[in-house]
């Protein structure tokens, strides 16, 4: 066994070293190893254990540095300072987040950013709070308030009775940590106002903030964009033009995601790198009118300098999401390598921006829109270098037609590899592929490239100096008609295919097997398709759970013959936790009249294995839920802290596995013991 070992570290050795080019490549795959290892412990490491194993390892670098383990040594070294990266910004954060107990309580603070929430309702993003005792309370708070319009703006100072509470846990079996998320974007609490929201004189004068700056020209350019379009259009406008999606009515929201084109509501490279192009053209051809200029200097250059400035303010004015960034910095790249004569396109600037990333933000890499955006951009690069040339020999055509043709069949081609490279993480994260999302894009990629796309640059241009009602009302109405393509692709018989979830360790090794795939040039890059195939065998092996309940008892549903999940009657389902759930499940209600009938004590209801009663519901017998929240499993009680999923085995006893380990408390947890001051 050792001699296999040797010979096969021997033969990597000889392949790799063929592409050593690419070895910066593997920098932020070990970085990140580094930031997914500190996620994956069920306690918070102790940070001098952690300081004492770097100094071990640095002393071993040192001694070692000439010897054939240096290369794994310095791996290992990468690995640990995205280790310690994260473990001090997550530190960082605990000192600005106190989780509250759910209470009703008079708070009063500045406020940061005004949205609206899901329901249409206006909410706000509160920071500096303090309670009625004049106490600071750590963190911000969104607080949604009782109408849709309100007279304030950012940086104004609001006092309030709210309903405050901490961020719910996740209510699936390895899904996404909502509370995590909102740890690491400084939220403590959510809650609605039970008052009505008055503005107060601030007692400070806020301090210089150029996102707030922002954020209020967003709010701005929000009301404007309300002011001229309908809702259905004025949603997706606002995304567009500056990162807002919560008005974007969820019909509409499901036919973009359905139809796969959810990437275009999200500021993204396709945006970006749009706009930086279209700008780069512009202001060459501006130049060009003035000989005077076009004649001494170089216009591309100064182009590409203009462009850097404009796409940098469209990635502050949509907000900075993730693949915001990532297109950013990568757009940069290239626009840099104009001024410097080279060409940027390459695996070696998609590995950069990832770094930079992961070091600003290394809670990043937890973000669905980082795994899925980069896996994308990988998968995209890979395929130009493999055959960028042959498919450029191929779509020489000299006719019109064969320039449309090849023009769709670029649209399709991409489409194609940006799906295949996303489709682990839409099985893993939403357990449903879009059937038809090749379609969507070949359909709706001329009307975004050819329409909407400039005219998103001339809304850009035209809003500082007041003009800009033309050109939104031109948007809107090209925007009116991608909504009726996302509609009729979304509707579209088997439109959505739900699966099973893929196991996590079925994850990681499609995750590692694809970076292999796409980082190497050499054969030894075959080597990943391994790693794929036994990661998607885990599909094969997954079970249906026979029911789900919410942590502490928010949303109970139990599955029918067909595999449909079934919200339980007597149970009142949070609202958030349902959205979730029908997301990943195929979800149902039972019929409201039969609901009715139930509830008014005229009828039992009887729905395959499932027997509910006024007083309580019973699944095959064994699982009985009582309409206050108490669950027992063959006269077992259930504890319902943590949630569960309720299994089946193959003797057919039931069993339970809670949706997290109660052990593990982290900083992102209401578990976790925080300090006071």
């Amino acid at each position: 066994m050792r001699r296999f070992f040797h010979k096969l570290f021997l033969f990597l050795s000889d392949r790799i070293d063929g592409d050593q080019n690419r070895y910066l490549a593997i920098v932020p795959f070990l970085y990140a190893l580094g930031i997914a290892l500190y996620f994956g412990l069920p306690i918070e490491p102790n940070p001098w254990l952690i300081l004492s194993a770097v100094e071990i390892l640095l002393f071993l670098l040192y001694f070692l540095y000439h010897s054939a383990i240096r290369p794994v040594l310095i791996g290992i070294l990468l690995m640990m300072i995205g280790f310690i990266n994260i473990e001090m910004q997550t530190a960082y954060r605990a000192k600005k987040v106190m989780f509250p107990d759910q209470e009703t309580i008079y708070i009063q603070g500045r406020v940061q950013d005004v949205g609206k929430s899901a329901k249409g309702k206006a909410r706000l993003l509160l920071t500096d709070l303090q309670n009625e005792e004049g106490l600071h309370l750590r963190g911000n708070y969104r607080i949604t308030a009782a109408t849709a319009q309100l007279p304030i703006s950012v940086n104004d100072c609001v006092e309030m009775v709210a309903t405050v509470f901490p961020p719910s846990p996740m209510p699936l079996l390895n899904g996404y940590q909502l509370n995590r998320k909102y740890f690491y974007e400084s939220l403590s609490a959510i809650g609605y106002a039970n008052s009505e929201i008055f503005p107060i004189k601030c007692s400070v004068t806020p301090p210089i903030n150029l996102q707030a700056r922002f954020n209020q020209i967003r709010h701005r350019i929000s009301m404007k964009i309300a002011a001229l379009l309908p809702q259905q259009t004025a949603g997706v406008a606002e995304a567009l033009l500056i990162g807002e999606k919560s008005d974007i009515p969820p019909q509409i929201s499901d036919n973009y995601r359905n139809a796969g084109l959810a990437h275009f509501l999200s500021v993204s490279g396709l945006h970006l790198g749009s706009i930086a192009a279209l700008f780069f053209f512009l202001i060459r051809w501006l130049i060009a009118c003035i000989p005077a200029i076009a004649l001494r200097f170089d216009g591309k250059k100064i182009a590409a300098v203009f462009a850097i400035i404009f796409s940098g303010i469209y990635l502050l004015l949509s907000g900075m999401a993730i693949p915001a960034q990532r297109a950013f910095i990568m757009t940069s790249v290239v626009l840099i390598g104009v001024l410097c004569n080279r060409r940027a396109i390459s695996m070696r600037m998609v590995s950069f921006a990832a770094l930079v990333i992961l070091i600003l933000s290394p809670q990043a890499l937890i973000s669905i829109s980082f795994q899925m955006s980069f896996a994308a951009v990988y998968a995209l690069v890979a395929f130009y270098e493999l055959y960028a040339a042959r498919l450029s020999r191929l779509s020489k055509s000299p006719s019109f037609i064969g320039k449309v043709f090849w023009y769709l069949a670029g649209i399709v081609i991409c489409d194609f590899v940006a799906s295949l490279a996303t489709l682990p993480f839409s099985l893993y994260h939403f357990h449903m592929v879009a059937a038809y999302t090749s379609l969507g894009n070949l359909l709706a990629g001329p009307l975004i490239g050819l329409y909407l796309m400039p005219l998103v640059l001339v809304c850009l241009v035209s809003l500082p100096f007041g003009f800009a009602e033309w050109p939104i009302k031109a948007l809107g109405f090209g925007i009116e008609i991608l909504n009726r393509i996302t509609d009729t692709v979304a509707h579209l018989p088997h439109s959505v295919l739900r699966t099973d979830s893929l196991s996590f360790t079925g994850f990681i090794l499609i995750v590692i097997g694809g970076y292999w795939l796409c980082v190497w040039k050499s054969s030894v890059r075959r080597i990943g398709l391994i790693f794929i195939i036994c990661g998607a065998l885990s599909l094969c092996g997954g079970k249906h759970p026979l029911a789900i309940i919410a942590p502490n008892g928010q949303g109970m549903a139990v599955s029918d013959n067909r595999h449909q999940m079934i919200l339980l009657p007597i149970i009142k389902t949070d609202s958030w936790i349902k959205q979730v759930w029908q997301q990943n499940f195929s979800l149902a209600e039972l019929p409201a009249c039969a609901i009715k009938a139930l509830k008014s004590g005229k009828d039992d209801l009887v729905h395959d294995d499932l027997t509910c009663t006024v007083k309580g519901c019973l699944y095959r017998e064994k699982l009985y839920i009582q309409k206050n929240g108490d669950v027992t499993l063959n006269k077992q009680k259930i504890d319902l802290t943590a949630g569960a999923y309720i299994y089946q085995k193959k003797n057919g006893e039931m069993y339970v596995r809670p949706l997290w380990n109660k052990a593990r408390c982290r900083p992102w947890q209401k578990c976790f013991r925080q300090t006071k001051n």
